[in-house]
């Protein structure tokens, strides 16, 4: 019984993570997701309170690639280029390849009063980001001020490169004018340069 019920809540979050993909959080109701993980009507509302809880835990999982996609490309050594510069480039294309799992988890359409499994992860990949920012520091890669004011400013400039290509991207301009996956070296080596130390 306790296996079925694993693998309902499984489903549940794995069908919530692909409607969120597909049509942003919009298409994710918990009805919806109970169709598309082919369960009862009544299923989602046994495993979450409500539509929050259920992003908070993609959300919240999301987070967990993000982090553990840095990690392993930070510890790749194949790559001529600094930790700091790999795990910038891959928080860059995670959120590219995840455009609306990235928005819910750092601002978008749809404001979510986070579960607390929710803030346990942000506070977790918080670490880790202030715990990159210092060690950047010490190896020479980010200027030596406060890491309390350089991790925020790293991070803004890394949102602001995630959030870049959805802006010139937008249906709205011509087609071809957003960055593409080949332009992300290149423009980050860019903006990484204006916090590195003089």
């Amino acid at each position: 019984m306790q296996e079925r019920t694993r693998d309902t809540r499984r489903a549940l979050i794995d069908a919530a993570s692909d409607l969120l993909a597909r049509g942003g959080s919009a298409h994710v109701t918990l009805r919806a997701v109970g169709a598309a993980a082919d369960v009862s009507r009544t299923a989602p509302y046994r495993h979450f309170q409500d539509k929050d809880d259920l992003l908070s835990t993609v959300a919240a999982e999301n987070l967990a690639v993000l982090k553990a996609e840095m990690q392993r490309a930070a510890a790749d050594t194949t790559s001529d280029t600094t930790p700091l510069f790999r795990a910038c480039l891959a928080y860059v294309r995670v959120a590219w390849e995840y455009p609306n799992h990235y928005r819910l988890e750092f601002g978008g359409d749809y404001v979510i009063k986070p579960s607390q499994v929710l803030v346990d992860a942000a506070n977790d990949f918080n670490r880790y980001f202030n715990d990159l920012t210092i060690e950047a520091q010490r190896t020479g890669d980010l200027v030596a001020d406060d890491p309390r004011d350089v991790g925020p400013m790293l991070w803004v400039l890394l949102h602001g490169l995630a959030m870049s290509n959805h802006l010139v991207s937008d249906k709205m301009c011509e087609p071809g004018t957003g960055y593409q996956v080949e332009d992300m070296q290149r423009v980050l080596a860019l903006a990484l340069r204006n916090l590195a130390p003089r």
